[in-house]
C-alpha cells in the first residue's frame, strides 16, 4: 500500500509544526511538499526535524536547513514507495556539500552509474535532481551564504504547477513519442482531454511516481486518505508539451 494512500498532508503538516514551533520556526508549504513527497512517515519527519537547533526569534524553516534535516535519516526512510536505490541516491545528495561527478554518487550511493542513468530523467522530470557539466545535485539549497540569501527549491513546488504538469514532464521521459501522443494509449491518454493524471495514482508502474508528483504539487490524494494524529465534449487533444 503506498504511503500516500495512508497519510494524507496534513499529518505531515501536524507533525513538522510541533517539532518546529518547539525551535522557533514555522513550516512553509513547500516544506510540507517536500516532507510528504521524500519522507516514509511523519513520524520519520519529525524525528528528522528534532535535529534541527532552537532560535532566539520566530521565523520560518529555510531549504537549507530542511536539506540538512533529510540527510540525517536513513535511505530507507526517503521515497519508500520507489525502488530503494532511489533513496540511496537521494540520500547521497542530501548529504552532499557540492555537485558530485557521476562516478561519486555511485560510488557513494552504493549503486552501479547505470542505475543513476535509469532514474536520472524521471528525477529531473520533477525537477528533484539537477545535472550539469559540473555534475548531480538536489534541488535544494546548500548550506551556503548564496544559497540561503537565494534559496533554491524543486520548480515543481510552485504554485502555478499541477499534477498535470509533472504527469505530462514525467510520462515524456518514459514513454516513445507514438505512445506519449495517443490519446488512446492507457499511460499518455490521461494527458488529453478530460485530463485525469489522477487515474494513474493507483498504477502499478507509475503509480509511485505520481503520488510522488501530486505530493510535490501539493494536491495529494483524495482517495482513501486518513490524517495521522500526531497529539461540451471536445476533441481530444493533448493538453500540454514539454520541450526539452
Amino acid at each position: 500500500m503506498s504511503l500516500l494512500s495512508t497519510v494524507d498532508r496534513t499529518g505531515y503538516a501536524m507533525a513538522a509544526t510541533r517539532i518546529l514551533q518547539a525551535k522557533n520556526l514555522r513550516p512553509t508549504r513547500d516544506s510540507i511538499s517536500l516532507l510528504q513527497a521524500l519522507v516514509s512517515s511523519p513520524y520519520a519527519a519529525a524525528r528528522a526535524l528534532y535535529q534541527l537547533a532552537t532560535e532566539d526569534e520566530s521565523r520560518e524553516l529555510r531549504p537549507d536547513e530542511l536539506r540538512y534535516a533529510l540527510g540525517t535519516l536513513d535511505p530507507k526512510q526517503l521515497l519508500a514507495d520507489l525502488p530503494p536505490t532511489v533513496g540511496r541516491i537521494v540520500q547521497t545528495l542530501l548529504t552532499a556539500e557540492n555537485r558530485l561527478s557521476q562516478r561519486d554518487l555511485a560510488d557513494r550511493a552504493g549503486v552501479s552509474a547505470r542505475t543513476i542513468r535509469n532514474y536520472r530523467n524521471r528525477l529531473e522530470a520533477f525537477d528533484l535532481i539537477r545535472v550539469d557539466e559540473t555534475g548531480y545535485r538536489l534541488a535544494l539549497s546548500f548550506q551556503t551564504t548564496s544559497e540561503r540569501r537565494d534559496p533554491v527549491v524543486p520548480t515543481v513546488l510552485e504554485e502555478n504547477q499541477t499534477l498535470l504538469d509533472a504527469a505530462d514532464a514525467f510520462l515524456e521521459t518514459i514513454l516513445p513519442p507514438e505512445r506519449y501522443g495517443d490519446p488512446d494509449d492507457p499511460l499518455g491518454g490521461v494527458l488529453f482531454w478530460p485530463p485525469d493524471p489522477q487515474g494513474l495514482l493507483d498504477h502499478h508502474r507509475v503509480g509511485p511516481w505520481l503520488r510522488l508528483a501530486a505530493a510535490l504539487t501539493a494536491i495529494g490524494s483524495a482517495r482513501n486518505n486518513r490524517a495521522v494524529q500526531m497529539g461540451p465534449p471536445l476533441e481530444q487533444q493533448i493538453l500540454s508539451h514539454r520541450t526539452t
